[in-house]
């Protein structure tokens, strides 16, 4: 217990100096958590399939499946590099006034996104858990001068959740666990108010910021169904923020303001197999994940100096579903080679509700790593290039003044992750 409490101490002072960046995902959620699971692009994470203290963020009964012994801590920590490239192209849009400038708009920025987990066996049959991550953010930052800059300048979104669990051994071939998430969450949206409308010479940014505590929680099943083979459910909650901040016009605070904002219910089932006879250096594990982004239904500001805003989002519900496999050569007893592809569909529904502060769309995930184990430290490294399939945005918004974007989007990322784990 006091080694535990003690390590839990150094990862919560080791978050408190590295800020976790947003990273540009589906929606604005983030699933880069963990280097081994990243390099089945995520396919296997609810079962634990790199048997590492990931565990405690994508299903802490999952931890019950380690060879960790009573007494024993794992820790693992992960930094990952989020490299997306993202262009709009005008094709239309009006009033001509209002949109005048570059037809031609980049809003993709680099970002480093770490993640720490622990797990602890205190007994035969019981497990401590902790996740410290980033679960959901983005941000979008378009050159000052781009065509669409009155609808949106710069989007962020940033998310710190702390979440400890646990995890209960009910059977040899049965672990059920869960968690309590604290949730931070900050929120900026800026555009340009265009001179033309107010006089000026040159434009006028209009900011509006907010920041909230929020509580979630996670829980999840995990069933042995053989010595090489296991399936799992996990269910995380959705997290309901209440923002309060302020707005400001060319950096000055002129207004108070609330919104809220919903981070949805997430549900997750999993399978590992290792395989056998002459396939035994094999092992197969897909993913399925149905994420509820149907509750981000408008962006409401209360309290801004032109009254209420209200901005439809109209998202519906999307799934991502995952196939990976790993390769355990036996020539290097301690080696595992993984590869994995995904499809992330996405949540906004056609162009008239694509956004250019979200503007998602489809993708497509390749991703490979591997991984070694020296001793009781292992290193995991990945690299996933996720193809964003190309769209369209044909956008309507009322404030300040109507203006419709009309744009053609084309993206694709890549993403490169490192993570150390420690048993002790």
């Amino acid at each position: 217990m006091n080694t535990f409490m003690k390590n839990t101490n150094i990862i919560l002072a080791a978050a408190a100096l590295v800020a976790a960046n947003a990273a540009f995902a589906a929606g604005y959620q983030i699933i880069e958590q963990g280097a081994g699971n990243m390099g089945n692009a995520m396919a296997g994470a609810t079962v634990n399939a790199n048997n590492d203290a990931s565990a405690a963020f994508w299903n802490p009964s999952a931890a019950a499946c380690t060879s960790l012994e009573v007494g024993g801590t794992r820790v693992d920590s992960v930094l990952s590099a989020v490299l997306p490239t993202l262009c709009v192209n005008d094709t239309g849009s009006t009033p001509a006034i209002l949109t005048s400038g570059s037809r031609h708009g980049s809003c993709g920025t680099n970002e480093l996104v770490p993640n720490f987990y622990a797990m602890h066996r205190f007994t035969e049959d019981i497990y401590g858990t902790l996740s410290i991550t980033a679960p959901y953010g983005l941000e979008s930052k378009y050159n000052t001068d781009w065509f669409g800059r009155i609808q949106g300048s710069r989007s962020y979104l940033y998310t710190t959740d702390f979440n400890p669990g646990f995890a209960y051994k009910v059977t040899d071939w049965l672990s059920i666990g869960g968690g309590v998430s604290a949730q931070f969450a900050y929120c900026s949206l800026s555009s340009a108010i265009p001179g033309v409308l107010v006089g000026s010479p040159s434009d006028m940014i209009i900011d509006y910021t907010g920041q909230s505590w929020s509580i979630g929680g996670n829980a999840g099943f995990t069933i042995k169904y053989a010595e090489d083979g296991r399936f799992g459910f996990a269910w995380r909650g959705k997290v309901s923020h209440n923002l309060s901040g302020a707005e400001h016009l060319n950096d000055v605070a002129r207004n108070d303001i609330t919104a809220d904002m919903y981070m949805p219910d997430t549900f997750t089932v999993g399978i590992y197999q290792r395989l056998r006879g002459s396939l035994r250096e094999f092992a197969v594990m897909a993913e399925y994940a149905y994420t509820r982004w149907s509750v981000f239904e408008n962006v409401t500001i209360e309290g801004a100096s032109s009254g209420t805003i209200t901005i439809p989002e109209n998202w519906d519900d999307a799934s991502r579903v995952a196939l990976g496999f790993h390769y355990y050569p036996e020539e290097i007893e301690n080696l595992t080679i993984r590869i994995g592809a995904a499809y992330d569909e996405s949540p906004v529904n056609g162009a008239k509700n694509r956004t250019s502060r979200i503007p998602c769309s489809d993708r497509i995930w390749a991703s490979c790593g591997l991984g070694y184990k020296i001793g009781n430290i292992s290193f995991d490294l990945a690299y996933s290039y996720i193809f964003v399939i190309d769209s369209s945005m044909d956008r309507t918004e009322m404030a300040p003044v109507p203006t419709t974007l009309r744009g053609d989007y084309y993206a694709h990322i890549h993403v490169l992750s490192a993570q150390i784990g420690i048993e002790f």
